[in-house]
């Protein structure tokens, strides 16, 4: 088996030879590159890992289609998990499965939520409905909750003053602030943190 230092040069020098072999960079233990029978280029990474006795060998991404840099990246990523005891199969698993439940959890679909658990039966229930859906969730509502940031909360309220409405700016805010610390304290949203900290009434 080769070793040698892999460059973009290197790599696109490797011909196929009618039967597969590996490269194995010399940077990144176990790192290397696989060519297949027909020419088609494969990053690998060849460790023990977690729940197997031997070492096996585990795709990292395809040249050209994956950079180099981000292969070699990802390797050492790989085996930084490896060495906690982590498989990074299960790992990078589980953090695609976030993402797209973050994506999928739009700030409308949770405003609905809020107002039919915590606004109903209210005091002001109504005020307070109609506000969230004319001034929330029809500035945000397709967005994924996770995104709304603090710079986003301040353009609203901000927004809302100019008209000039100071009062209902405040208003606003507070339900946006009341709204995601409901949230948060759910736990099922993949929120764990308020773009409202630290933004003041007066914005």
């Amino acid at each position: 088996m080769a070793r040698k230092r892999l460059t973009d040069r290197t790599l696109q020098a490797l011909k196929r030879k009618g039967q597969r072999y590996d490269v194995m960079d010399t940077d990144v233990p176990g790192f290397g590159v696989r060519v297949s029978e027909k020419g088609q280029k494969t990053f690998i990474l060849i460790a023990r890992y977690p729940g197997s006795s031997n070492p096996t060998r585990r795709a990292v991404g395809e040249y050209p289609a994956q950079s180099l840099e981000k292969a070699r990246r990802r390797a050492r990523d790989w085996r930084d998990l490896i060495e906690q005891g982590i498989d990074p199969r299960i790992h990078e698993a589980r953090l695609r499965r976030e993402e797209v439940r973050e994506q999928q959890t739009t700030f409308g679909a949770v405003a609905e939520d809020f107002i039919e658990r915590h606004v109903k039966g209210q005091r002001k229930a109504k005020d307070t409905e109609r506000e969230i859906r004319k001034e929330l969730i029809g500035q945000w509502g397709e967005r994924p909750v996770a995104s709304i940031a603090r710079e986003d909360v301040v353009a609203l309220v901000e927004a809302v003053a100019r008209r000039p409405a100071p009062y209902l700016a405040h208003i606003v805010l507070g339900h946006v602030r009341t709204l995601f610390n409901w949230a948060i304290n759910r736990g099922t949203y993949g929120l764990e943190t308020s773009p409202c900290d630290r933004v003041k009434p007066a914005t």
